[in-house]
């Protein structure tokens, strides 16, 4: 009978927030397992933090080094400070990525239900809550719900999976002390709200809202399959959002809007980059500044303490780009 106990241990940083008897049938998701950083990712980054190497990099050399998978982006969703923005304003136009889910693949069949026309997600039921108050799955089924019907093309199923223990660790990046068969349970896996102490173990910073790990599907010399107009096939997401923000249920001083970090990070497992251009308007004589985005979507690259819990322009033209043939692409 193994249980999972709080811990701090040397080569791996482990948090909990109560004992989890994971043997048990019939557990409660209610209960939160303990979270830990694999030994091997945590000594690589250790020895390799000064030598500017990337968290892909990172994860590719150590956990998925012998896979069939790899990490090939990593986009993290952080706050904008004017202060550090003022000489150096975020300019991206990445309308898609260079990773497709592919139909009929196959090689996705992670539940196993043989649908391989849609997207399935799965929350970690545990961590689908924000600072001990928010409950969470239903806002990610609400964002998921306007990704798949409020754009210009409704051509894919978003399709929700419920999770229960006997489905194992929904994590391939973290180690929740569940049987773990080293494959994705989901096309997506909504890993939930994390302690901030988790981004600056993997990451190197608290200082991401969000982020969204996206896998493509590798050959025995390590590159990545393509099978569908050049872009390279996609396997897996997995996503998580910092639990060390003070979260809240709309924009506003000091608080971060739930639904605008949650939509977005959705809309990268969807295929999404980011998009637009981050200005300052700085009046030097009241010494007051505001940061503008142009044009305003939902994957603008930085949060800047707006509401972005709609599709705007681009972003629905972004996803007919990713989606408008689906399933034929």
């Amino acid at each position: 009978m193994k249980k999972l106990l709080v811990a701090l241990c040397a080569g791996a940083i482990a948090v909990s927030c109560q004992e989890l008897n994971v043997s048990e049938k019939g557990m409660d998701l209610d209960q939160k397992p303990t979270i830990s950083v694999p030994d091997q990712l945590t000594q690589f980054l250790a020895s390799s933090r000064s030598k500017d190497i990337s968290i892909k990099d990172a994860l590719n050399s150590t956990l998925f080094a012998n896979s069939n998978i790899q990490v090939k982006e990593v986009h993290q969703f952080k706050t904008a400070d004017p202060a550090t923005n003022v000489e150096t304003l975020d300019k991206q136009f990445e309308s898609t990525l260079p990773s497709r889910w592919v139909p009929g693949d196959p090689n996705r069949n992670w539940n196993g239900d043989g649908d391989l026309n849609d997207i399935d997600w799965v929350s970690f039921t545990p961590f689908a809550v924000a600072n001990g108050t928010f409950a969470t799955e239903p806002i990610y089924r609400d964002m998921y719900a306007k990704w798949e019907n409020d754009g210009y093309c409704n051509t894919v199923s978003i399709d929700e999976m419920t999770y229960d223990f006997s489905m194992g660790n929904p994590s391939l990046i973290l180690d929740f002390g569940l049987p773990n068969a080293g494959l994705p349970i989901a096309d997506v896996s909504v890993v939930g709200f994390l302690p901030a102490q988790i981004f600056e173990a993997v990451l190197g910073s608290e200082n991401v809202l969000g982020v969204a790990f996206s896998f493509v599907f590798v050959d025995e010399n390590g590159d990545p399959v393509k099978s569908t107009r050049g872009k390279e096939d996609k396997a897996f997401t997995e996503v998580w959002f910092n639990d060390g923000f003070t979260w809240a249920d709309g924009a506003g001083p000091g608080v971060i809007d739930l639904e605008s970090v949650i939509l977005h990070e959705f809309g990268h497992t969807l295929n999404l980059g980011h998009f637009g251009i981050l200005q300052l308007f700085e009046d030097t004589d009241a010494g007051t500044f505001e940061l503008v985005y142009q044009p305003v979507n939902t994957m603008n690259a930085l949060y800047i303490g707006e509401a972005r819990n709609f599709l705007g322009p681009n972003d629905k033209g972004n996803f007919c780009e990713a989606w408008g043939s689906w399933p034929w692409n």
